[in-house]
């Protein structure tokens, strides 16, 4: 009890958090995006299906890596709300576009394998995004059948590659900053032979330039400052953080490590309309309404305080959605109104629990703290199974691109965990000082019979 006022003020401004993250003008928490994300039945899109090419061998790192570039190239430059990308049975990703108007815009892109290359560009500097030819110095490096040497003068430039991709340590290219001079650069490593050929060239092309190329064009051109060898390399130089973190992203994920095709495509178009997303509103205000009607006519007192503990909780539970970023379906606002049933329903254990002991005659506090206790085992309980349900649909539709199954899931898991905490921790707060008060002693307000016109005490 002595800790009760700072654990409602706690309540109080965790509330107001939530409601500023709510209010639909807000888009940014902290320079991290909260925006309502919508599903295809929402808003729309495109859906694709890429699948690992027969006769090449497939491990479970290579189609992890696969789905990380994926999601990358997918996040990049097509206008969609959030593309959702996730790996199918042992072989597949399947990629969920919200808002695409157009499949073709990303069918071309998603599904090339790519190639990742260390070049030699000699004593030119070429600029992000200028597009050229590679060649290999030996057969065999990926880039082209052609073997040849750098020809910097004609159109487009021909560079020769000195390090394919693929010898570049996966996930070693890290960002961080120069001790010295404390601007952003980029940790590498690389390995094997092509940490060998990039010793022998950087050492040979001391002050001359070696540009990344991504898929035939450049991503950056870089001066060699001096031999690099053992592999580990470092970009300096750069102009902000964030061109370091794109460095190193293509570094990381710039390449396919298999061959993917595009397996099924499809325009989704959005199957709920405005009016009809408005209607379902209505539906789930009036559904909200309704309850909070029958507890505050049954339970009275302690359903006025369950009412505000659901108002907090519809607050706490939209706030996370928007903080998760989760992508809102129709059956993510499926699983978030049942979710509502089931904090109503930790309500009515509890309160049908003190009302027990309320008859028995036990003192208001002692009531509560008790109907609290004995309802706590059955309410842990059904959350915990509840929750169980939700982590194998999530696991279906996570592994079998299910995901309106998905959506469900998520919004039912987060909801069910955060309506437990303000059924048995809000409510409870609530009761705690609704005892602490001293008021509200009139039996009649707890649902009980009252007997020769006693008060609670």
């Amino acid at each position: 009890m002595r800790n009760l006022g700072w654990t409602f003020l706690a309540v109080i401004i965790v509330f107001m958090c939530a409601l500023f993250v709510d209010l639909p003008t807000t888009n940014t928490v902290l320079g991290h995006n909260v925006s309502i994300k919508k599903g295809l039945d929402l808003a729309g899109g495109a859906r694709l299906l890429l699948c690992a090419n027969k006769g090449q061998t497939v491990t479970s790192g290579d189609m992890s890596t696969a789905t990380d570039v994926i999601r990358s190239r997918a996040s990049a430059g097509f206008g969609v709300t959030e593309p959702a990308v996730s790996q199918v049975g042992n072989d597949c990703i399947n990629v969920e576009m919200p808002g695409l108007k157009n499949q073709k815009q990303i069918i071309s892109v998603l599904g090339q394998t790519g190639y990742l290359a260390l070049t030699d560009s000699g004593t030119k500097n070429f600029n992000a995004g200028v597009k050229v030819k590679l060649v290999c110095k030996d057969a065999g490096c990926g880039a082209s059948k052609q073997t040849g040497v750098s020809n910097l003068n004609v159109s487009p430039p021909v560079m020769q590659v000195v390090v394919p991709g693929k010898y570049i340590k996966q996930g070693s290219a890290q960002t961080g900053y120069d001790q010295n001079t404390g601007g952003p650069i980029v940790n590498y490593q690389l390995q094997g032979k092509g940490s060998d050929d990039w010793g022998t060239y950087t050492t040979n092309n001391v002050n001359k330039f070696s540009a990344i190329v991504l898929d035939g064009k450049v991503v950056t051109d870089l001066t060699i400052a001096g031999p690099i060898v053992g592999g580990q390399t470092q970009i300096s130089g750069l102009g902000s953080i964030d061109e370091a973190k794109t460095i190193a992203t293509f570094l990381n994920y710039g390449a396919l490590p298999i061959k993917l095709h595009i397996d099924s495509s499809q325009q989704v178009a959005a199957t709920l309309g405005p009016q009809y997303v408005n209607l379902a509103t209505k539906a789930a205000v009036i559904g909200i309404i309704i309850v909070a009607l029958f507890m505050l006519l049954y339970y009275r007192l302690p359903g006025l305080l369950a009412d505000i503990a659901l108002v907090l909780y519809v607050a706490f539970v939209f706030a996370m959605f928007k903080l998760i970023g989760v992508t809102l379906t129709l059956a993510g606002v499926a699983g978030f109104v049942l979710s509502i049933g089931m904090a109503v329903d930790a309500n009515v254990l509890i309160f049908e629990r003190m009302k027990e002991e309320l008859r028995t005659g036990k003192s208001l506090g002692a009531s509560v703290e008790a109907g609290f206790r004995r309802a706590f085992p059955s309410i842990r309980d059904s959350n915990m199974s509840t929750i169980i349900t939700t982590v194998i649909l999530f696991w279906f539709g996570h592994n079998f691109a299910a995901t309106v199954i998905t959506g469900f899931a998520t919004t039912l898991f987060i909801g069910v965990a955060v309506s437990f905490v303000t059924a048995v921790f809000v409510s409870h707060t609530f009761l705690r000082l609704l005892v602490k008060s001293g008021r509200g002693r009139n039996p009649a307000l707890f649902g009980v019979e009252q007997l020769g016109g006693a008060q609670l005490a």
